[in-house]
C-alpha cells in the first residue's frame, strides 16, 4: 500500500509491503498536478492509496486518480476519541496522535515540526485533548526572505560566537535558539500543568525537527514517519473499492 501525508509545503509518500517500509520520497505541494502526482506515486495495479491531506486542492487531485484512493477522515475514521472541534481538526494531527498511541505506549505529548509547529496532548486514557499551533521554522524563515536587505538563503550552521556578527548567523541563531527556548519552556510548563513526569518522552516528528532537536532539553523520541506509519496501521482494515 501507499501512504501519503499531504501538507502545505510538501507531499510525503511512503510505499509499504506487508507492514514494512520499502521507500519514501517527498515532492513539493506547490504546482503539483495529476500527472506529476501519478509519476511520484508509481502506482501498481490495484495498489491501495491512503491519504492524509490538509490541502483541499491536493485532496481533489488524489480523488481523480484511477486507483483505489482512500482519504483519512471522509473514507477512513481515525479510531481515537477527540475533544477538538470536529470541523477544525487537521487529520494529520489526529493520525499523528493515533500513531503515537499505537507505536509508543503511554504517549502524552506529540510535537510536529511542519509548516506549522503543533504540540498535541493525549490523556492517560489516550484521549486526544487538543493542542497548540505555532509558526513553523521554515515559514518564519520565508518571512525574512521578503525583506530586501536580508539574505535569500540561511544555513543553519552552528557558530561558537555568543553574539553573531553576520546576518546569516544572526537569523540562524535567532531561529534555532528562539524556537528551542520556546518549545523547551512550553513542554516544561505543560508537563507540570498536566502532571506528566518530566522524564516522560515526547514524540517528535516533522521535516524541520532536525534543525531544532540539538537544542531541546527534554527527553524525546524522533519518528520522522509518524503520520505515514499511522496510515499504514489504518490501512489494515480498508474496505474494498470498485
Amino acid at each position: 500500500m501507499i501512504a501519503v501525508d499531504a501538507g502545505n509545503t510538501s507531499i510525503h509518500i511512503a510505499h509499504f509491503k506487508e507492514g514494512k517500509l520499502k521507500g519514501s520520497k517527498k515532492i513539493p505541494t506547490s504546482g503539483v498536478t495529476k500527472t506529476s502526482l501519478s509519476r511520484a506515486l508509481n502506482l501498481k495495479l490495484s495498489e491501495k492509496v491512503l491519504v492524509c491531506s490538509v490541502v483541499p486542492k491536493v485532496t481533489k487531485i488524489f480523488k481523480s486518480l484511477e486507483a483505489p484512493v482512500y482519504i483519512a477522515g471522509p473514507d477512513v475514521v481515525i479510531p481515537i476519541k477527540s475533544l477538538y472541534n470536529k470541523k477544525q481538526i487537521g487529520m494529520d494531527r489526529l493520525v499523528g496522535a493515533y500513531a503515537a498511541k499505537k507505536l509508543f505506549s503511554g504517549t502524552r505529548l506529540v510535537l510536529d515540526f511542519g509548516t506549522a509547529i503543533t504540540l498535541d496532548f493525549l490523556s492517560k486514557t489516550n484521549l486526544y485533548q487538543g493542542g497548540l499551533i505555532l509558526p513553523g521554522v521554515g515559514s518564519t524563515l520565508r518571512v525574512f526572505a521578503n525583506c530586501a536587505l536580508l539574505p535569500n538563503q540561511t544555513k543553519f550552521e552552528k557558530t561558537k560566537r555568543i553574539i553573531p556578527i553576520t546576518t546569516e548567523d544572526s537569523i540562524a541563531k535567532g531561529l534555532t535558539e528562539g524556537f528551542s527556548l520556546m518549545i523547551n519552556s512550553l513542554v516544561k510548563k505543560y508537563k507540570k500543568k498536566l502532571k506528566i513526569a518530566q522524564n516522560k518522552e515526547v514524540i517528535v516528528t516533522g521535516g524541520e525537527a532536525k534543525v531544532i532537536m540539538p537544542n531541546l532539553d527534554f527527553s524525546f523520541k524522533y519518528e520522522p514517519l509518524l503520520v505515514l506509519k499511522g496510515l499504514e496501521i489504518l490501512s489494515h482494515n480498508l474496505p474494498s473499492k470498485k
